[in-house]
């Protein structure tokens, strides 16, 4: 038992290092491979597939996450191979500009479809096994406390290596890639490292050939008697109707807004280091209040942002406007992820997270789909398509939280109820 407790301890440090390692690579790939993909040519339609396609594949492949799992009988034994998989992966994504040039060059944002979606599915496989893991390490009582203080160390890191790449791509200008291959290169030079900590850390718990399989089909049936399944549809909505216009955020700025990557550097961290501040308050007052409680608060703001957006274009009011989003952002991510821990039985959680990432991967596909395609047709709002589109969005997220939000229900009582 000492061993498995010193075990226990040495795999938690293991995973905050991997986690750390982790968040400087996501402060390259979260906010810069659509810039990317807008420096080799892609259009506004193009970059809504571009934005979510890849990770639609990614979670379908993840449902067989489970089952291979169960067939390894080791969390572990999957995780290690396929996060080394993932740092391979940007060799391609580094690879499209050398390769697509001349005549192939208009079918570089294609290229990187393929190449960005080999490295979602990579990244996402692994995923339900970490978080089931995680899971076990973690009593539930304090795992909002624990992965609100997780997440707010990894945003730290994920802001600072975000402004930092900015800043390199801003002193190469808007017309080079060169600083592109800088700041990927280190995303996959600090991939490998936190591969190096995760093939340190032991699974000294139940084994993963103990989990029960349980179809898709079976997840929706239970819409009607199951908490879990309704959250997942409810939380699968407000994806969709968040990505109508929040996949063709980077065109906005960037093309329509004419703003130069420091300035996009600018916004996009606001959004990014507000999320991962306020993750503490989030999981806290979960902790208290119980998930639905809260996540529904969050959800408010998520419904009401895009009527800030009307106010103005200046920088400084986008500023604020992006610290307020990623606050409630924030919020909805970790209590997303909490609440499907805890209404999943051990044997059940990683293909109830497998079922939640899918719904929301396929939600936000189909709501940048039909946002790129609306953009196009929709008439401007104070100069701009993409406003209308926001405010359409804000509609239906407003909907959502009248008709859908109040069939949500908590899965224990709260410590305050």
């Amino acid at each position: 038992m000492k061993f498995q407790k010193g075990s226990i301890r040495r795999s938690l440090h293991y995973s905050i290092l991997d986690g750390l390692f982790t968040a400087m690579m996501m402060g390259v790939s979260d906010f810069y491979l659509i810039p990317y993909c807008l420096a080799l040519g892609a259009t506004s339609a193009q970059i809504g597939v571009l934005a979510t396609a890849p990770m639609l594949v990614a979670t379908i492949l993840q449902i067989r996450s489970a089952s291979l799992t169960q067939s390894l009988g080791s969390r572990m034994q999957l995780i290690r191979p396929v996060v080394l998989l993932h740092t391979l992966s940007w060799i391609p994504i580094l690879a499209v500009p050398f390769v697509m040039k001349g005549d192939w060059k208009p079918y570089a944002p294609w290229a990187m479809l393929a190449a960005m979606t080999v490295f979602a599915a990579t990244g996402a496989f692994a995923i339900p096994a970490w978080q089931s893991l995680m899971s076990d390490y973690i009593p539930t009582r304090r795992r909002g406390v624990y992965f609100g203080w997780r997440n707010r160390l990894q945003g730290f890191l994920t802001v600072l290596v975000s402004v930092t790449a900015g800043l390199v791509l801003h002193a190469f200008g808007k017309g080079s890639l060169k600083g592109f291959t800088l700041i990927f290169a280190f995303a996959m030079m600090c991939r490998f490292y936190a591969w190096i900590c995760l093939s340190r850390m032991v699974e000294p718990f139940r084994r993963a050939s103990h989990d029960e399989y349980f179809g898709f089909v079976d997840f929706l049936r239970g819409l009607r008697t199951s908490r879990l399944a309704r959250f997942v549809v409810f939380a699968a909505m407000i994806t969709f109707s968040a990505n109508l216009s929040g996949a063709l955020l980077a065109p906005f700025l960037l093309r329509d807004l004419a703003f130069d990557y420091a300035t996009f550097m600018m916004l996009v961290s606001a959004a990014s280091l507000s999320g991962f501040l306020f993750q503490w308050y989030w999981g806290a007052s979960a902790d208290v209040d119980g998930n639905v409680r809260t996540i529904k608060r969050a959800a408010w703001g998520i419904a009401l942002t895009p009527l800030l957006w009307m106010v103005s274009r200046n920088p400084v009011w986008l500023v604020f406007v992006q610290l307020f989003a990623g606050c409630v952002w924030g919020g909805f991510a970790l209590l997303m992820v909490n609440f499907t821990l805890e209404a999943s039985s051990p044997e059940r959680k990683i293909r109830s997270l497998s079922y939640l990432n899918v719904m929301n991967s396929f939600s936000a596909f189909a709501g940048a789909t039909i946002g790129g395609l609306l953009i196009q047709k929709l008439p401007k709002l104070f100069g701009y398509s993409y406003l209308t589109l926001f405010l359409l969005s804000c509609f239906l997220r407003i909907a959502i939280m009248l008709f859908v939000s109040p069939k949500i229900r908590d899965v224990r009582v709260p410590a305050r109820s």
